[in-house]
């Protein structure tokens, strides 16, 4: 077999129609940009996240990036956040003009609360960018309470959890804005790029509106200056498309999930992904913990024709970026024990039963030599 690590062209296979039919329709219109499907797609995130606003942007690195500026983060601003992430997670505070604060993580992979609390209890830090890795969101509910009371920002990096809820609430409700990404490898992603900004805060939903587009008013008067971050209308059109099906997609998702956890159970090498309590998980990815030859069932895996992923090797802290600032908060020992364990499998909802029972054999076959 040759199992990618994504399919999307089979996800295009099985909607083609649809997707040309919403693309064609823009296409007719001709507003390219900000056009119907923009307005439409930012009311229907709204909805799902159950907050007021929401401004769509190019990219989820915009929308982190623009939602810092409209915290009021100030020059040389320490703003805390997982050390395990996606570069884009550290890197939107330096755009900003902050400064990086790298947390260590815990067993399901999610920022340290105790670090985190302590840090905002002695007002070390002047705001948060809260991750939700892997489709599994982080507890909020105290920090925010605690943030406010010392007036720093909660930043919520919900790019991976798209679908995703804690007690039955969506990203959002503890924290002062919410960022979300609709790159291609997402659950929901584009054709392309894209990104939104969802807050119960208007103030903040004004400054992203101008800040999308180069600090325009109307009327030809900029205000600030600005950026060039518009979600073309046939992005729009394709992600309200996808969002359609998300419940669909993400049980399927949760249902692979559910077959790697039964097969590969029994193997005391591997440490199993949790799903915390009261969590509903998207598994945006799956990933297992490896406890000796990671790096060997990788490429025994690979000679398989499975294709695996590391997320993410070398962490924030580690990364060259980031040298200037790895010694502000420079303990970081269960983060940079992970990146020696972890790896992700392939999940998708086009995943085949015979492709899933081929990979768990494989990992099975890899224990058994």
């Amino acid at each position: 077999m040759n199992i990618l690590f994504m399919r999307l062209d089979r996800q295009y296979q099985l909607y083609k129609d649809s997707i040309l039919k919403v693309t064609e329709k823009v296409f007719e219109h001709g507003r390219v940009l900000q056009g119907p499907e923009v307005k439409a797609l930012e009311k229907e995130l709204s909805s799902l996240f159950r907050l007021k606003y929401c401004s769509t942007v190019g990219s989820g690195t915009d929308a982190l990036i623009y939602s810092l500026k409209a915290c009021g983060i100030k020059p040389g601003a320490k703003i805390a956040v997982t050390s395990l992430s996606f570069v884009a997670s550290a890197s939107c505070i330096v755009h900003a003009g902050g400064i990086p604060v790298f947390i260590d993580v815990d067993d399901n992979f999610l920022t340290r609360s105790d670090i985190l609390m302590d840090l905002i209890q002695k007002r070390s830090i002047d705001g948060f960018i809260g991750v939700h890795l892997y489709g599994q969101m982080m507890e909020l509910k105290e920090i925010y309470k605690e943030a406010q009371k010392k007036e720093i920002f909660v930043i919520e990096d919900a790019a991976q959890c798209l679908g995703s809820t804690r007690y039955g609430i969506p990203p959002g409700k503890y924290s002062d804005v919410t960022c979300v990404s609709f790159d291609p490898t997402k659950v929901i992603g584009a054709y392309g790029s894209g990104g939104a900004v969802i807050t119960d805060n208007q103030e903040i939903n004004d400054k992203i509106v101008k800040y999308r587009y180069h600090g325009h008013i109307g009327n030809r008067v900029y205000e600030n200056v600005g950026y060039n971050s518009q979600l073309p209308s046939v992005q729009a059109a394709i992600i309200l498309l996808k969002l359609k099906y998300m419940t669909e997609w993400q049980n399927r998702r949760i249902d692979i999930a559910n077959s790697y956890l039964k097969a590969l159970q029994t193997i005391d090498s591997i440490k199993l992904p949790e799903i915390i309590k009261d969590n509903v998980h998207n598994f945006h990815k799956f990933v297992l913990r490896i406890r000796e030859k990671r790096d060997d069932l990788a490429v025994y895996l690979k000679n398989k024709g499975i294709a695996t992923s590391i997320h993410y090797s070398p962490s924030l802290h580690q990364q060259p970026c980031f040298s200037e600032y790895k010694n502000i908060q420079a303990n970081l020992p269960h983060v940079e024990k992970l990146v020696t364990e972890i790896i992700s499998l392939p999940i998708y909802p086009e995943l085949k039963e015979e492709e899933i029972k081929y990979i768990c054999d494989s990992i099975i076959s890899f224990f058994n030599r």
